[in-house]
């Protein structure tokens, strides 16, 4: 068996207080790491971290310049047991992504119409739990109840398979906790 770790976020930045405040939730943002350190995210967000609307597939580190500028970021760290197979699954869809990135855009029309309750999936373009959530469905993980562009940061607590390891400031976080 391995694992994999879903951490919700809230870094503090207008788009993540817009989301917040229109959510109600306390975080605002979703990301996958393939590793317990949770050093290297995959989600959607912006691309450059001076420019909110340059936003497709991120790719993070801790100690990179997003998180280095957004450093009073707060998290809430899950920990998912996979089989090897889904586990390979998950990381040859994150690996394609990657060799492809820059394919995929950051959904701006679809966060609004979400809020309006149109459901609208765009080809190649995402918002940060969108993306989780299908390529948890892609890697046979876990299937939501309900389509992938309405799921929310929020939503990822109702996966019953989740343990939590950790809430705090993410700079702070280690796999020691």
């Amino acid at each position: 068996m391995k694992k994999i770790y879903i951490i919700q976020m809230h870094s503090g930045t207008i788009p993540a207080k817009l989301v917040r405040i229109f959510t109600g939730y306390k975080y605002s943002h979703v990301s996958l790491s393939l590793n317990k350190d949770c050093d290297k995210t995959y989600s959607f967000g912006r691309i450059k971290v001076n420019n909110p609307f340059n936003g497709g597939f991120s790719i993070e580190h801790k100690n990179g310049p997003f998180f280095t500028k957004f450093n009073k970021t707060i998290c809430r760290i899950f920990e998912l047991e996979v089989t090897e197979e889904k586990y390979e699954n998950i990381k040859n869809i994150i690996d394609d992504m990657e060799k492809n990135r820059e394919k995929y855009k950051y959904d701006y029309l679809g966060i609004f119409l979400r809020f309006l309750r149109i459901p609208i999936s765009l080809k190649n373009k995402y918002v940060c739990s969108n993306f989780l959530a299908e390529v948890l469905e892609k890697a046979n993980i876990y299937k939501f109840n309900k389509k992938a562009c309405f799921i929310k940061p929020k939503d990822f607590e109702d996966i019953k398979e989740l343990k939590e390891i950790y809430e705090g400031s993410y700079i702070n976080y280690s796999e020691i906790n």
